[in-house]
């Protein structure tokens, strides 16, 4: 049987002995996933069962939930945080693809850090099984997850394209350029939020994506480090700070950089502005990366 939860604007489907959720109201913006429906414990998202909810700008999965169906949460393009629990749930194929803004994936009893790495995997390396792994935050589960960054690292900057030439997004229209500068700002956003995000990382991994940022700032050939923080970031003063730290950021091209900026983002230009009217040679927050 089905029924519809005026309270949530989820539709379930009633079994013997659990509930699924079928379906959703397209207006849903906090979407917290019952446990229990009418006494039943509410096991399963069906597949597609929030797709295109453009609203929707949390969503909390409760310890219930043992599958969620391909697709269920695709195309949210306003979904930004996800919180779970440390249990292993069966998830499909594509579960948040296209979810532009997803930002964390909080797993409860996990660091904040392992959240935005965890977000990136499925989000920007397209790496879903991440997901799946029982090791989350561990040790292990980080090497994997560098492994994964290093071969995106490796793969050419052109990469796909005649694959993207027939097959490309529907909302994504690029050249051949415009292709090559789309990949090196996801490679140079990957490399900020793992030196933001440090944990466990080697002095190998941390020099290569240092030089990578830094080949990839206001004054080269691609400014694509810079780009990243602006188009995505905005205000987040972590990836600014980091900026400055390495020297992508410094008194040659500060006038640059502000007037990239133009009159965005007015948090990052007071930090920019206060941190060389300081006289700062450098921020706590990141010392660590500068030994």
């Amino acid at each position: 049987m089905r029924y519809y939860d005026e309270n949530t604007g989820f539709y379930f489907d009633v079994k013997e002995d659990h509930a699924v959720i079928s379906d959703a109201s397209k207006d849903v913006i906090n979407a917290a996933i019952p446990d229990t429906y009418n006494d039943l414990p509410v096991t399963g998202i069906s597949k597609k069962a929030f797709l295109g909810c453009k609203q929707l700008k949390t969503l909390t999965i409760p310890e219930s939930i043992q599958t969620i169906g391909d697709w269920g949460f695709a195309g949210c393009d306003q979904l930004k945080d996800v919180f779970m629990k440390p249990r292993q749930i069966l998830f499909g194929k594509g579960v948040f693809e296209r979810d532009k803004k997803l930002r964390r994936i909080q797993i409860e009893g996990k660091n904040e850090d392992t959240s935005y790495l965890l977000a990136s995997a499925v989000k920007v390396m397209e790496a879903d099984y991440f997901l799946e792994n029982e090791d989350v935050g561990s040790i292990q589960w980080y090497k994997k997850w560098d492994q994964k960054l290093e071969n995106i690292l490796n793969l050419k900057d052109d990469e796909g394209y005649h694959l993207y030439v027939l097959c490309g997004e529907e909302d994504l229209h690029f050249d051949y350029e415009q292709y090559l500068e789309y990949n090196k700002k996801k490679k140079a956003g990957l490399a900020q939020l793992r030196l933001i995000c440090n944990e466990y990382i080697s002095d190998d991994l941390s020099d290569r994506l240092k030089n990578y940022i830094m080949e990839h700032s206001i004054g080269c050939e691609s400014r694509a480090a810079w780009d990243h923080v602006i188009e995505e970031h905005g205000d987040d003063l972590r990836y600014y700070e980091l900026l400055v730290t390495l020297g992508a950021i410094d008194r040659s091209n500060l006038e640059t950089a502000l007037e990239l900026m133009g009159d965005r983002h007015a948090q990052a230009r007071a930090f920019l502005l206060n941190f060389f009217n300081q006289d700062n040679e450098g921020l706590d927050y990141f010392d660590d990366l500068l030994l």
